[in-house]
């Protein structure tokens, strides 16, 4: 009985290796049943194995012309599906790693991005204001917020008092305070 099956499987590649659709329809109706409990029994889902069948049936006839008809046919497919399960497997290792790589790393980015948005539309805001301040004003507040001067230095640099220079500053952020609120 086993030399008969053997003899079977022999001329049944023997004619798909010709390209022979009936020969491949015939192997197909023969393993298609047993491929998808092995790859079953692997991934434990029914989605996976069909595809999985789908894959090894696919190289099957990719690979048609360099089967030998004498050699294991049946182990040949096996080994293709094992190597088709472990390389999904692989596959949707490296998509979950990457999947987490991005969760970290592309909310930061997307946080980052977001935050130098919203610091560029306040300087550009902050900038406007500026220049709605008088010119004294405007040039005290400069000195000390922007180019970090404190109050002595501008007061010396000015040639006025220190309380004069605070004066100033008080009013410059009381004015952004009131149009920032806005």
């Amino acid at each position: 009985m086993i030399s008969r099956e053997k003899h079977w499987d022999a001329q049944i590649i023997k004619r798909l290796k010709q390209g022979d659709k009936n020969a491949f329809e015939a192997i197909y109706y023969t393993f298609e049943g047993k491929l998808f409990a092995f790859a079953f029994k692997l991934t434990h889902s029914q989605d996976d194995a069909k595809e999985i069948v789908q894959e090894v049936f696919l190289k099957v006839w990719e690979k048609r012309e360099i089967l030998d008809p004498d050699s294991n046919f049946e182990g040949f497919i096996y080994t293709i599906a094992k190597n088709v399960v472990y390389n999904k497997a692989r596959h949707r290792v490296y998509e979950l790693a990457y999947k987490e790589y991005l969760s970290r790393t592309g909310s930061a980015a997307a946080s980052f991005t977001e935050e130098m948005l919203e610091f560029q539309e306040l300087n550009g805001l902050i900038k406007t204001l500026c220049d709605e301040l008088p010119p004294l004003r405007r040039k005290v507040f400069l000195l000390s917020r922007m180019e970090g001067a404190s109050h002595e230095e501008i007061a010396q640099n000015l040639n006025t008092s220190t309380s004069n220079i605070k004066n100033h500053i008080h009013k410059a952020l009381t004015f952004f305070k009131k149009h920032l609120k806005r």
